[in-house]
């Protein structure tokens, strides 16, 4: 029996990937399994004014910090969100955002910094010989983190694209793509180029009918692919005072699980959408994401060589 410790969007949050980290002590799992956006979305500025004090805006309002050890807590409290942040004089401001490149630049230093952190911690606290560990990209994450995780195989940290590995006598896929978003990230692709994608995926298994879906995406038309429908302007929309949801997932992902028949489906990509579905004899598990809560959502799955024995969600 191997029990399964698998969670998604991190987001840049410390304080989630310290709560993952732990989690093999504490559930005593056999695989720890970190699939999907791993990186932040937002750079906060932290000025520092003439008269010794520090300015920055977040969490809704303006911060005015008066001594070292008040920026260092504003900080660690922005890491512990998912934010990345950059101490600036009011000219190293303006500089910035006279130049978009250097900023996106910056944010990208920002991520590799933060992911190699976190990565050391993993390494230190975890005997990635004896835990099978997995780290994966996704849709959100820029291409120049895949050679940082890949940087620690000879540490026994799995970066699983383009693998296949196996798990208790099970094939295992993995795939960080999703279809087209409103966001346009880095890692889309348009349903028929996708279904072609996972296609070649599966035709490494040997038997995918007992192999485990490890796919970001979620698939359409499920619990796991709820989001809220948008506005040309990218607002959500309301009507009678209740945001409105529709399905956002992949078709193509459910064709290819619909067909095939995995053992159970892994995924992530639409936080407010956590949750288990299934899709023939398939399950089918998104745990959901409040990462900019310092929250851990996670399922523990349970598989012997037989097939799925049994999932249930944590989070904390």
């Amino acid at each position: 029996m191997a029990k399964i410790f698998f969670s998604v969007d991190v987001h840049g949050s410390t304080l989630v990937w310290r709560k993952w980290i732990r989690a093999q002590e504490l559930h005593k799992v056999d695989v720890l399994i970190l699939s999907g956006d791993l990186t932040g979305k937002v750079l906060v500025p932290i000025i520092k004014h003439p008269d010794g004090t520090w300015t920055a805006r977040y969490f809704g309002r303006r911060w005015v910090l008066k001594s070292e050890s008040e920026v260092r807590e504003f900080e660690q409290r922005l890491e512990g969100s998912g934010a990345y942040y950059v101490r600036v004089t009011e000219e190293e401001l303006e500089e910035l955002k006279n130049n978009p490149d250097k900023v996106t630049q910056l944010m990208n230093e920002k991520m590799v910094e933060r992911l190699r952190k976190w990565l050391d911690m993993l390494v230190e606290h975890i005997d990635t010989r004896k835990v099978m560990t997995i780290v994966m990209p996704g849709n959100d994450d820029e291409f120049i983190i895949d050679d940082v995780i890949k940087e620690y195989s000879d540490r026994g940290v799995i970066y699983p694209l383009d693998k296949v590995l196996e798990i208790e006598g099970h094939e295992m896929i993995s795939s960080p793509y999703v279809n087209p978003t409103p966001w346009n990230t880095p890692r889309e692709m348009k349903d028929k180029d996708l279904e072609k994608h996972l296609k070649k995926l599966v035709d490494k298994l040997k038997d995918p009918s007992n192999a485990i879906f490890n796919f970001h995406c979620p698939p359409h038309g499920t619990h796991l692919d709820l989001a809220p429908k948008l506005t040309k302007d990218l607002r959500p929309v309301v009507v009678a005072g209740m945001v409105q949801y529709e399905h956002v997932g992949s078709k193509a992902v459910k064709k290819i699980i619909k067909k095939y028949q995995p053992i159970v489906g892994l995924h992530g990509h639409i936080h407010e959408s956590g949750g288990m579905d299934k899709i023939g004899r398939t399950v089918v598990l998104n745990p959901g994401s409040e990462y900019s809560e310092g929250v851990l959502k996670a399922y523990v799955v349970e598989i012997d060589r037989e097939g799925l024995k049994n999932y249930w969600k944590l989070e904390g």
